[in-house]
């Protein structure tokens, strides 16, 4: 059984056995770890609880009391009266978001889990928690709008390109940064690649949405993709599958990669098991190219804005970088050679 069903399974026992006195109850989630684990619910409300134990001592000068849209934490002493001992407590807080909470859950336990010292399990604690604030304050709908939706397949679709053109996986993975706000979407030391991905009729325009993302000061190397997909109801392939497709490939070639990446999807704000309305729209690829991006290439630059204009956006016709379009051939081993 996965940790979801195992956590899925012990909240229904828990609903089962529980009393309908108010009240708090919980029993131990059974799986094998050094820092036990507790499914629980509060009467009258039902709200779901996972409750972690760990060192008391190890929790000082962490601050992990929280409370945001979907799940509230506190940290308070060991239940059982152990000195040394204290307890997490993660609750939801709406019935609303319960099945995002059981993913939210059950990723915390994955990550939980692994870890022998109460430190280590803290630490992770605490960086998969930022993490998913960042997704529970999205804003009313969780997931992507369609517009976030598209551009990730574009960058998901230059990691599996890079790949099979024999790139390593944790290099590709590690250089993802769209997610994390950089002004380029992937960053190899001096090298950069801003990906854009269109859908439209007009292919050959995009949107470059600020004076910095074709900005190559610093950098040895700048690149402009652009992939340009048809995006059907009922055709093509979708991004659950081709986020399956990347998982299982990771997961046979570089843990750490894989690790990276789950990271960095939920940094852009997906989560598998959270519906989306384009899941049933698939991709179809119809061109990709590549351009250097150097001097004298179409684009603005925030040196040469006048005083007082700033959160520049603006159409490129990639007509007009003709002059700089790279052969796909040729493309791949810039990205290659540029960790090697």
């Amino acid at each position: 059984m996965t940790v979801s069903e195992i956590l899925t399974q012990t909240w229904g026992t828990v609903v089962t056995e529980a009393s309908q006195a108010d009240g708090y109850y919980h029993r131990r989630i059974p799986l094998t770890c050094m820092w036990p684990a507790h499914a629980g619910i509060h009467r009258p409300t039902d709200a779901r609880i996972l409750i972690l134990e760990t060192d008391l001592g190890s929790t000082r000068g962490l601050r992990l009391a929280d409370e945001t849209k979907g799940y509230s934490i506190d940290v308070g002493p060991d239940e059982a009266g152990r000195t040394d001992r204290a307890t997490i407590r993660i609750q939801e807080t709406s019935a609303g978001y319960r099945e995002i909470f059981t993913i939210f859950c059950s990723d915390i336990l994955e990550h939980w889990i692994p870890h022998a010292g109460a430190s280590d399990s803290l630490k992770s604690l605490s960086r998969r928690l930022a993490r998913w604030k960042k997704f529970f304050q999205r804003g009313a709908q969780f997931g992507l709008s369609r517009e976030d939706y598209v551009g990730l397949y574009g960058e998901l679709s230059f990691i599996e390109a890079s790949i099979k053109a024999g790139a390593a996986s944790l290099p590709i993975v590690s250089a993802w940064q769209g997610p994390l706000g950089t002004n380029q979407d992937f960053l190899f030391g001096p090298l950069a690649v801003e990906v854009k991905t269109t859908t439209g009729n007009e292919l050959d325009k995009v949107r470059i949405t600020n004076a910095r993302q074709l900005d190559s000061t610093g950098l040895q190397s700048l690149f402009l993709t652009r992939y340009a997909f048809d995006f059907r109801q009922g055709s093509g392939r979708t991004l659950p599958q081709l986020v399956t497709s990347l998982k299982t490939a990771l997961a046979a070639n570089s843990p750490d990669a894989l690790s990276v990446f789950n990271d960095r999807l939920l940094e852009a704000g997906f989560v598998e098991g959270v519906p989306n309305e384009f899941d049933i729209w698939g991709f179809t690829p119809r061109h990709f190219d590549a351009y250097n991006v150097g001097d004298g290439f179409p684009r603005l630059l925030e040196s040469s804005l006048p005083s007082g204009v700033s959160e520049v956006s603006y159409i490129l016709n990639l007509s007009a970088a003709a002059p700089f379009h790279i052969l796909e051939p040729d493309f791949w081993p810039r990205i290659i050679s540029s960790y090697a």
